[in-house]
């Protein structure tokens, strides 16, 4: 008989940004504008990518390198301007993120666009148990992290997941809320869909609580059918009708690793 064991460790110290890549069905027109703003509250420099569709063939969008990309802190009104950089990536390192504070990102392009949107940092749910789990699908044995917390009382708590297997790209994984477990006991299984795990890989996993915004965003993200005759863009919480999303988060990473030992009979 074999069990599993997880090797676990908390890295509360690793400070870092990873951009997540985003597939989207670009539109017809040019003009829109595509925002990346996942702004995590342990990064010490955050990033927001500001990319134009300009055709839907062969280079389809180009960075905007020249708007004017401001955060305010609704709660006392301070404001933070982020820098242009090459690539359409703007850069702040004076912004400090407060949990239970609201954010209000400013955006506007030399041709007069404006683009805004809202974020509520949350306060973190503490992991009071992690390991890792196996199941059994017909012939094939699939691993997956899990992590075990209580869900805190009040409604309106969410979660996001991103992955990296022996030092490879953070990909997204799977987002959760409690709306069918608000106050209790909740398990999460981090499932990657497209990878199957093997003895003796590496894992890195960041948990993110975020808020309704970046869940409604991720959750219609990994709903949509690529294969739908009428396909979609998640839903963002940007105004003007601009592609992608802004968030303001708390997270914490994990490692893992997938061993197998030889239990007593």
């Amino acid at each position: 008989m074999k069990k599993i064991v997880g090797l676990i460790a908390l890295f509360a110290g690793i400070l870092f940004s990873c951009e997540d890549k985003i597939d989207l069905e670009l539109p017809e027109n040019t003009g829109q504008l595509v925002i990346t703003a996942d702004l995590m509250a342990s990064d010490q420099l955050h990033q927001i990518n500001i990319q134009e569709v300009v055709g839907i063939k062969d280079e389809v969008l180009s960075p905007i390198t020249d708007a004017e990309v401001m955060v305010k802190n609704l709660e006392n009104n301070e404001i933070y301007t982020f820098l242009a950089g090459p690539d359409g990536v703007y850069t702040n390192k004076t912004l400090r993120l407060r949990e239970k504070t609201s954010y209000q990102l400013y955006v506007k392009t030399v041709e007069g666009k404006v683009i805004e949107g809202i974020s509520t940092l949350p306060s973190y749910v503490d992991v009071d148990s992690i390991g890792l789990s196996e199941r059994v699908l017909f012939t094939d044995t699939i691993y997956y992290p899990t992590m075990i917390f209580n869900d805190p009382p009040e409604k309106g708590n969410y979660y996001r997941y991103k992955m990296s297997v022996n030092n490879g790209e953070m990909r997204f994984i799977d987002v959760f809320s409690d709306k069918y477990n608000n106050g209790l006991e909740v398990q999460h299984d981090i499932v990657d869909r497209d990878r199957d795990l093997k003895i003796g890989d590496k894992i890195h996993i960041l948990r993110q609580c975020i808020d309704v915004g970046a869940y409604n965003y991720w959750n219609s993200f990994q709903m949509i059918n690529p294969g739908a005759a009428s396909p979609s863009n998640p839903i963002s919480n940007l105004s003007n009708n601009a592609l992608g999303y802004f968030s303001v988060s708390v997270g914490k990473y994990y490692d893992s690793e997938v061993v197998l030992t030889n239990s007593n009979p």
